[in-house]
């Protein structure tokens, strides 16, 4: 009997989704599939990281980990060397390569529309549907997703792939006249910040870098203030991280090992001794760990030394955990929850820092604008209030200073838990237990397959990718990781007939 898959959301994860499930469709097409693509934005293809139009804003993973199709991880740099060529500018086969994300985009559509004609050829029928879901309903054997526009569809299996959901921080500067809720897209930005008004951009981590790239961008003149708990900037990158190393104490192997020789847990502790014993190793000479801590410190300072140390490629964090890359969620899966609590308190902001860095170029941009006197980053801030006259904002940082500015820009990233998720899709689900929280973030589902586990009987067939499983797939920040997930979720619903 035929069947019906609805994929909600036509960013990069349900792009890749869409593709991986006309690929094998078209070879195995079982008793017959209807695809419908959910996308409540104007343009399919798109999604919200790469919508931009910003010259600024810069892929933040070499290009060759950024293909859409499952196992093919080089497929965008073969699409991007291809394009750069016949623009009679070639990329050097060896370079280090972080393109536009407005370029990503491009490629994005490309494989979105090559996967429309696969599917047309093959006699795969697609319905296209631009509207916001905002409610399911249904079973086990079907169920029956509600748009915000009063139609519905009937469907058998639901993927979701919503992409990077809006937290539900800083209610009490909603509507307050100079706050920005996000800095996407990043119109809003340009057309609503003067040239020389003072910023204050909250948090320090890859979002407010991109609130900083468009401001330069335009030319900004007044101060931009960064403000964040711990004032850590992003590390720069190296280059071609994802190759020339090997690990040999941060591995799987030892983990279980571990495990298996002392009959106990593996804990936040181990993975720090594992993590330091590596980098010790990969570098010939001593490491300040205590330096290494940066957490209200200098971050100018400490950004012209990251600037240093990726021209010198003396930097051994990133290789070691891109070198970890596919081992990292099953390490992640080893920590009792209570040990991912720990992490996310202790180690989350350092991990972040040397994950997901920042390009060259860029840091060079900030290194800039700080020795201009344009650009200043503070940690241990404490709360961000308006100002009770109504002249614009106040923030306040633990030891009593204040900070006034007629901007904020909200720029702390994405949800990750399903409570501060503001779609209302997300909150149906959760009203229904159709969706269960995981206990450090996002929804508790099959690590292997991304199906949902619900906590009740009668739930539809559900499963999700990218943010809303941050808790139980720790790289999900990752296109390539969320692409191999879109495989093994894609290939389990096929399986199920």
């Amino acid at each position: 009997m035929p069947k019906t898959l609805t994929i909600i959301g036509m960013g990069a994860c349900g792009v890749a989704a869409f593709a991986e499930a006309v690929t094998r469709l078209r070879y195995d097409p079982g008793d017959g599939w209807t695809i419908h693509l959910v996308e409540r934005d104007d343009q399919l293809a798109r999604g919200l990281a790469f919508g931009t139009e910003q010259p600024g804003h810069l892929l933040n993973t070499e290009s060759r980990l950024m293909g859409l199709y499952d196992r093919e991880p080089g497929h965008f740099r073969t699409w991007l060397e291809a394009r750069r060529a016949a623009m009679g500018t070639p990329l050097d086969p060896d370079g280090v390569e972080y393109p536009q994300r407005r370029e990503y985009r491009e490629y994005m559509h490309d494989v979105f529309e090559r996967a429309l004609e696969d599917a047309r050829v093959a006699g795969i029928p697609v319905e296209i549907h631009r509207a916001e879901a905002i409610t399911i309903d249904g079973d086990h054997s079907s169920a029956t997703i509600e748009f915000s526009d009063g139609s519905s569809i009937a469907t058998d299996v639901v993927l979701l792939t919503i992409g990077t959901p809006d937290p539900d921080r800083f209610g009490n500067l909603d509507g307050v006249p100079g706050y920005f809720d996000s800095p996407y897209p990043s119109h809003r930005m340009t057309e609503g910040i003067g040239q020389h008004q003072p910023v204050v951009i909250l948090g320090s981590g890859l979002s407010a870098i991109d609130a900083v790239m468009t401001l330069l961008d335009t030319d900004h003149r007044g101060h931009i203030h960064l403000v964040s708990k711990e004032g850590l900037l992003p590390r720069v990158e190296i280059p071609a991280p994802e190759t020339g190393y090997e690990r040999r104490h941060l591995t799987l192997e030892n983990v279980h090992r571990l495990i298996r020789e002392r009959g106990t847990a593996f804990s936040v502790v181990d993975l720090v001794r594992l993590f330091r014993m590596e980098a010790e190793t990969a570098l010939p000479h001593p490491i300040d760990w205590h330096a290494e801590d940066r957490r209200g410190r200098d971050a100018e300072a400490a950004l012209l030394h990251d600037i240093a140390a990726a021209e010198a490629e003396d930097e051994p964090f990133q290789r070691i955990l891109t070198a970890a890359r596919h081992d990292s969620t099953a390490i992640w899966n080893l920590l009792r929850p209570v040990d991912q609590k720990r992490f996310g308190k202790w180690l989350a902001p350092h991990f972040a820092a040397a994950r997901f860095v920042t390009p060259m170029i860029n840091a060079r941009r900030i290194a800039d604008a700080m020795t201009r006197g344009l650009l200043s980053v503070r940690g241990l801030v404490d709360e961000t209030v308006a100002d009770e006259n109504g002249e614009g904002f106040v923030v306040r940082f633990e030891n009593g200073e204040t900070l006034a500015a007629p901007i904020v820009v909200n720029a702390t990233g994405q949800a990750t838990t399903l409570e501060e998720m503001k779609e209302p899709l997300i909150r149906d689900l959760l009203e229904k237990d159709w969706l269960q929280p995981h206990p450090v973030g996002g929804a508790i589902a099959h690590r292997a397959t991304c199906r949902v586990i619900s906590a009740t009987r009668d739930a539809p067939r559900l499963y999700a990718l990218g943010q809303l499983l941050n808790g139980e797939l720790r790289d999900t920040n990752a296109v390539w990781f969320n692409v191999e997930c879109a495989g093994g979720a894609i290939d389990d619903i096929l399986r199920q007939r």
